[in-house]
This record gives C-alpha cells, sequence and structure tokens, in this order.
C-alpha cells in the first residue's frame, strides 16, 4: 500500500462542530487505508469505513430533509454513489482485486477533500443561519 498517508488539516474544517468531528473520523478511517499490510487488514479497514460512511452520509442526509436544504438531491446521490463505490471494491477485494484497494485508498482522499470544499460548505452554511432566515419565502 501507499508510503504516503493522509490526514486531517484545518483547511477541511467547516465550523459546524458535528460534522467537523464525523468529518475526522472519516479522514482517519481513510487514511488507514493506505496502511494497511495485507487483503485481511485491507477489508477489515474498509468495512470500518463504509460502516462510518453509512451513519455519517445518513445524518449529513437527515439535516438536508429536516432543513428543505435546497441542493439535497444532488449532494445525496453523491453520498449514494460514493457507498456504493466503496461496497463494489470491498466486494472485488475480497475476489483478489487488490489493485482497486490501491485506487480506492488513493483517490477517495481527492473525492472527499472536493465534496467538503464543495457540497459540505454549502451544507455547513445553510446550518448555520437561523431557522426564520431559511423559512423566508420571496
Amino acid at each position: 500500500m501507499s508510503s504516503i498517508v493522509w490526514a486531517w488539516s484545518d483547511r477541511l474544517s467547516l465550523q459546524y462542530p458535528e460534522m467537523d468531528a464525523t468529518h475526522q473520523e472519516f479522514v482517519t478511517l481513510c487514511a488507514q487505508l493506505s496502511q494497511a499490510e495485507d487483503q485481511t487488514d485491507y477489508l477489515l479497514k474498509l468495512e470500518a469505513l463504509i460502516a462510518h460512511s453509512v451513519q455519517h452520509f445518513e445524518q449529513e442526509n437527515q439535516w438536508m430533509r429536516e432543513t428543505q436544504f435546497p441542493p439535497a438531491g444532488c449532494h445525496q446521490t453523491e453520498h449514494d454513489t460514493v457507498l456504493s463505490l466503496m461496497q463494489e471494491v470491498h466486494r472485488r477485494v475480497c475476489d483478489g482485486e487488490m489493485d482497486l484497494a490501491d485506487r480506492l485508498a488513493e483517490e477517495l482522499p481527492h473525492w472527499f477533500e472536493h465534496h467538503v470544499a464543495t457540497m459540505d460548505n454549502m451544507l455547513a452554511q445553510f446550518l448555520r443561519k437561523p431557522a426564520l432566515e431559511q423559512n423566508l419565502t420571496v
């Protein structure tokens, strides 16, 4: 696996404590993929990341539903797509396709940094707005 270790940095912070804490955990679990020693170790780490992601994405999806976040559909679709991809890589690694393990460990941090900077940033800004302001109609 890779010798490069991805880690949390302040540029990933959205100043929304609950979201930032969840994102820090995601980064830690994701970074562990590149440190896996073998197929079994990788699968265990990927399973932990998938379990976290199910809860992580559902929490954000719930916030979007509760606040009627306008671009919720696009945001949730991206969650569903990435989760499906992680599950597919898990299935293939179980079948011995370790090249996909390396690829996911390399690409997932790039996706996440972009996702945080765009979709999660918009969501965090929206969640910080007073409830009254969100419900105003023109």
